[in-house]
């Protein structure tokens, strides 16, 4: 059970008993999930920075078990809700990137802001790129959207409180014409968050990120990528996976399976214009299993435009007879 529904369904008379659920909930409570982490491999990983050869924009939105409504006005509709700007270049055999993303669960909200850098090394015919990100990760919590069993008690603070801690992630990836291959580590420094209370803290895990995809060719037209995402922080684990199909090198359907919570995600897209420089992607989540207060399903939309390589170094000379010399 996440933690918005623990919040929406339990009553609290103590603020510690609060940040304790917050701090062992699940992971992603803490770091946005994504059903089309294949084409979003920034956020995974920073050696992700420059990947693919193409200066990339995203946009992307996710809204999580689409049709809750909560039973008090201070619910507010209820879906969970991430939206993320995300931008990668290669410069020579370095890549640079960026992403900041905005995730609400209920009364908990974050922001996460990234700066990344990876270097790419020539291997065994593909790259092996290596790198780290660096930025702030910010934490808060709107009281105004609590029901205390006790309105006089204490501990129960008004507003949103707040705080933001730097944030530092590692990581490693290979990558060729056949497959690829990444694991990273976020959340080094493990930042902790009072929001208001001496009593607790919130942490952030170390989290372990483990992911990779097979291109093969299944014809002239088609072609099959198998996928897979495995996350950790040690004393929980999720995993998903499945595989896409793209035909013409334009359209593409595909399909995977979350352990976690028995989700069927069923996902496609296409390339909007002929040099394939604008993409369209979508995923629907269908629930299977789990707690029926989250029957409701989740979808996610995501924008991208590429840009040419940039070009470094002198101008190739033109020469002509009349200014040969």
């Amino acid at each position: 059970m996440t933690l918005t529904f623990i919040l929406r369904h339990f009553k609290w008379n103590r603020l510690y008993a609060l940040l304790i659920l917050i701090s062992t909930g699940a992971m992603a409570q803490k770091d946005a999930q994504f059903s089309l982490f294949s084409l979003n491999q920034l956020y995974l990983n920073p050696a992700a920075a420059g990947a693919g050869g193409a200066t990339r924009f995203q946009l992307l939105h996710r809204t999580q078990y689409a049709g809750y409504h909560g039973t008090t006005p201070q619910d507010k509709g209820g879906a969970l809700s991430t939206q993320m700007f995300s931008f990668s270049m290669p410069i020579k055999n370095f890549g640079i990137g960026f992403y900041a993303l905005n995730d609400r669960s209920g009364p908990v909200s974050h922001q996460d802001f990234k700066v990344s850098a990876s270097y790419h090394i020539p291997m065994m015919g593909g790259q092996l790129q290596v790198g780290a990100s660096a930025g702030m990760f910010r934490q808060s919590l709107d009281y105004g959207r609590l029901r205390p069993a006790d309105e006089d008690d204490p501990l129960i603070q008004t507003g949103v409180i707040s705080q933001m801690n730097p944030d530092v992630a590692v990581g490693a990836r290979f990558e060729n014409e056949t497959f690829y291959l990444g694991a990273s580590l976020n959340h080094l420094l493990q930042p902790k968050y009072s929001l208001g209370a001496d009593q607790a803290t919130n942490p952030l895990k170390r989290t372990l990120y483990v992911n990779g995809g097979v291109n093969m060719e299944l014809g002239y037209m088609l072609d099959l990528q198998p996928i897979v995402l495995a996350k950790t922080d040690l004393s929980s684990l999720s995993v998903e996976g499945g595989a896409t199909l793209t035909y013409n090198k334009r359209y593409w359907i595909g399909g995977t399976y979350r352990q976690q919570d028995a989700f069927v995600i069923v996902m496609g897209g296409l390339y909007l214009l002929p040099d394939q420089s604008l993409r369209l992607s979508g995923a629907y989540d269908i629930v299977i299993g789990g707690n029926k207060a989250k029957s409701p399903s989740s979808f996610e939309v995501l924008l991208s435009y590429d840009l040419p390589s940039p070009k470094f170094g002198k101008k190739t000379i033109i020469r002509t007879p009349r200014f040969r010399f």
